[in-house]
């Protein structure tokens, strides 16, 4: 049976990247002209690129806002990409808004003012000796990264990502039926083929 794939247009993502990405897995999902189409999605993906405020305004004047959180009341998964993925959470420093509030948690600036652009070594944090990961399967564990805030959150993740070996940064989690990545698979080459392909596979896609 064919699964509804939904991609929210909300004026701020690489939607045609995306859709060549998720295209190359075998994956045909469409764009949602309109947020009554999110009732009957098996999935909605959120992509975002620049700022997150103007995303969380374009997100609320269109109607996805709500449209996303009785999504989310219903338990059908959501993956949000860069800053798709940081307005799942309560609060966002750039621009001072409210984000979706999915989540408990915040986006703060990176220490120092840094930027996090270019790629990055992703390793599992928390997971038990021989457990085995759910979406970090691939040997292939670099992926691109470009963002200037990060998320801040104490939530118990099914699985958790982190840059190395330094910084330190969530790179992605996946919390029941959120999977929120911090880097872009679409610009991760094999490594974010990998992802995405064990992401629906997670989800039953």
């Amino acid at each position: 049976m064919s699964r509804s794939i939904r991609i929210i247009p909300h004026g701020a993502g690489n939607i045609g990247s995306l859709m060549d990405l998720f295209h190359q897995i075998g994956h045909f999902p469409h764009v949602a002209e309109s947020p009554g189409q999110l009732k009957s999605a098996d999935i909605a993906v959120l992509p975002g690129v620049g700022a997150s405020g103007s995303a969380m305004k374009r997100l609320d004047e269109s109607g996805f806002s709500d449209a996303l959180k009785d999504m989310h009341a219903r338990q059908r998964p959501l993956i949000g990409i860069c800053v798709g993925a940081q307005v799942l959470f309560e609060h966002l420093e750039e621009d001072d808004c409210t984000g979706l509030g999915l989540i408990r948690g915040d986006v703060t600036r990176i220490a120092g003012g840094a930027f996090n652009n270019g790629w990055c070594d992703v390793n599992l944090q928390g997971r038990r000796v021989g457990e085995q990961p759910m979406l970090l399967k691939s040997s292939a564990k670099t992926f691109f990264f470009n963002h200037g805030y990060q998320i801040n959150t104490c939530v118990a993740m099914d699985e958790l990502g982190v840059t190395s070996p330094d910084a330190k940064l969530l790179a992605y989690f996946l919390h029941k039926n959120l999977c929120g990545i911090q880097f872009h698979p679409e610009k991760s080459q094999a490594a974010g083929l990998a992802f995405i392909g064990n992401a629906m596979k997670h989800y039953g896609l």
